[in-house]
């Protein structure tokens, strides 16, 4: 089968090693380095393995079989491996070695030559120079097995396939240009990004949804903070979610947490260590804001007067702004932080490298935001909002993810939206519910046990009360319009009627549930998909029946589509 093969040629210093690594990290390529195989033939002939002995070795090999050995090394290396990924081949330094590859006509071969001016190769020698552990006393021109040769430079510069000059660029400048001379970039057209947002103030059963969902998913992605908590019930057990997607134990997706997050250190640490999550699976943009101790000591007055969850992710957020000349810490600056971020030289969690990944992989990603659209502090009814945007505007950019990769726009709207209680002191409110009403009212309408509707109803981070109200339609329009969600899921269909807790298909809804149904569906244009029927909880009892979800989508994560049925066929 053919394989597309490039060929990396080019002077010291031109970033051909840097190119093929981050063509093997970042693309997928399958890296062949002809300095292995030059060290694997030294270790034959009992040779000496440093630089210079390995480049006398290689013009040995060039006469002695005319340039082909590299061809040999490649063509060896892939009848042994099965992978199918492209390869890139660093470096080759003599015009015959090309030309092996040109005659076999066996492979998709592109040559790329990178060049740059005299000055700025010597500059950067000198350097790389000083970064050696041990200094390095030859010359650029002592170095360079090119320096002199300016046939094969003139018969590169002809037959390149891509040409760049490099002077004047780093490492990351040539894979961004060489990427795009290949067009192996990503489409930047393909919709693979699904988002589930809140369509209230937050508290509508988000993170059930969102982990039901998660197992169909390649990537997991979060944002907000720590003052958001989805509580989801799994054959695992419940488990809170603060800062991890939700769903995060239960499935195998990789793990984003975005640079617009805030997290509290040590509570991350620990959520990671009760999930049992590897950290081969978790990725922290170096850039994600760090609350302080400061920060949840700054919000303490904002919990009496609106409620607010004191988390310190409103401060920490206001600090990124206000704190720039200061000593404003980032993940990057957080050594337990490493293994998710990376070191100094290294952004092993940066999250739009890892989403570029996945976009050129073809893989799909779940966009989990937190709150509700209710709480925006741009869209909300100020000063009763959170520190961000909770539309899936907001969230696409903290994530760093374009508009033009979403696909799916899940809102997750309650029956009865609630809001936290009021200030202990009684003087100040938490914002308004539009009809508010009590909790008994709403367990006695619906035939449920008041006690346990009242035990369940407390906020997941801060264990305090919920205020409740009946439907709120003009908050449920308006978050249509700031979202346009292209799904609607409703949860709690318990508190419209008990009955609904033992439904598993649609028809086995009462009919008031499903005519509030199509009404939401005429109201906000979009299907409604989801339906959440209760919140089991596998903590009271081990037996608890789990399949709390009807199930309507024509779509699944994973980007495979399910046929369309016809009305009569979906709901039987």
């Amino acid at each position: 089968m053919s394989r597309k093969v490039i060929l990396v040629s080019g002077r010291i210093c031109t970033w051909k090693t840097d190119l093929s690594s981050k063509l093997e990290r970042r693309r997928g390529f399958y890296h062949l380095r002809t300095s292995d195989k030059l060290r694997e033939i030294a270790a034959q002939r009992d040779l000496p393995q440093d630089r210079r002995s390995l480049q006398t070795l290689g013009d040995t090999l060039d006469r002695e079989t005319n340039g082909a050995w590299v061809y040999e090394f490649v063509h060896d290396a892939l009848e042994i491996g099965g992978s199918s990924s492209p390869i890139v081949v660093d470096h080759l330094r003599h015009r015959e070695q090309v030309e092996h590859f040109r005659a076999q006509n066996m492979h998709n071969v592109v040559h790329v030559h990178l060049y740059a001016d005299e000055s700025f190769l010597s500059s950067e020698f000198r350097r790389r120079k000083e970064l050696k552990p041990e200094p390095i006393s030859e010359s650029y021109e002592d170095a360079d097995p090119l320096h002199g040769n300016e046939e094969d430079i003139r018969w590169f510069k002809k037959d390149a396939d891509i040409r760049l000059n490099v002077t004047n660029t780093d490492a990351e400048d040539t894979f961004v240009r060489v990427c795009a001379a290949l067009r192996i970039n990503p489409d930047q057209q393909v919709r693979c990004v699904d988002v589930v947002v809140g369509g209230q103030f937050g508290s509508e059963g988000k993170g059930n949804i969102a982990a039901y969902l998660s197992k169909e998913y390649d990537v997991l992605v979060r944002v907000g903070g720590p003052n958001a908590g989805h509580t989801v019930a799994s054959p695992s057990g419940e488990f809170t979610y603060h800062q991890l997607p939700s769903g995060a134990k239960d499935c195998d997706a990789e793990l984003l947490l975005g640079p617009g997050m805030t997290i509290d250190v040590s509570k991350l640490l620990k959520e990671v260590e009760q999930a049992g999550i590897d950290e081969s699976r978790l990725f922290i943009d170096p850039d994600a804001m760090i609350i302080s101790s400061e920060d949840i000591e700054q919000e303490n007055e904002l919990r009496d007067s609106i409620s607010s969850t004191a988390s310190g992710s409103g401060a920490a957020a206001a600090r990124r702004i206000m704190g720039r000349a200061g000593n404003t810490k980032l993940a990057k600056d957080i050594p337990e932080l490493e293994p998710f971020v990376g070191g100094t030289k290294t952004s092993r969690g940066s999250t739009m490298r890892r989403l570029e990944a996945a976009f050129a992989s073809g893989k799909s990603v779940l966009l989990e935001g937190t709150q509700g659209s209710g709480l925006s502090l741009y869209h909300g009814p100020y000063p009763h909002v959170t520190s961000r945007d909770t539309n899936v505007a907001g969230c696409l950019a903290e994530a760093g993810i374009s508009p033009a990769r979403l696909r799916r726009v899940i809102l997750v709207t309650r029956t009865s939206p609630i809001r936290v209680a009021n200030p202990e002191s009684g003087e100040r409110s938490s914002g308004t519910l539009k009809y508010e009403t009590t909790f008994d009212a709403v367990a006695k309408k619906a035939g449920l046990d008041t006690e346990k509707v009242k035990k369940a109803e407390k906020t997941s981070t801060t264990r305090r009360d919920r205020r409740v109200g009946h439907f709120d339609w003009e908050l449920f329009r308006k978050s249509c319009k700031l979202n346009a969600p292209t799904d609607i899921a409703l949860t709690f269909a318990d508190y419209i009627s008990s009955n609904n807790q033992d439904a598993r298909r649609f028809e086995q809804l009462t009919l008031p549930t499903r005519e509030f149904i199509e009404e939401l569906e005429l109201v906000s244009q979009a299907r409604v998909t989801l339906i959440n029927t209760r919140f089991p909880r596998p903590a009271e009892h081990r037996s608890a029946d789990l399949r709390s979800t009807i199930d309507r989508r024509s779509w699944r994560g994973n980007l495979t589509v399910v046929p369309e049925l016809k009305q009569g066929e979906r709901d039987e």
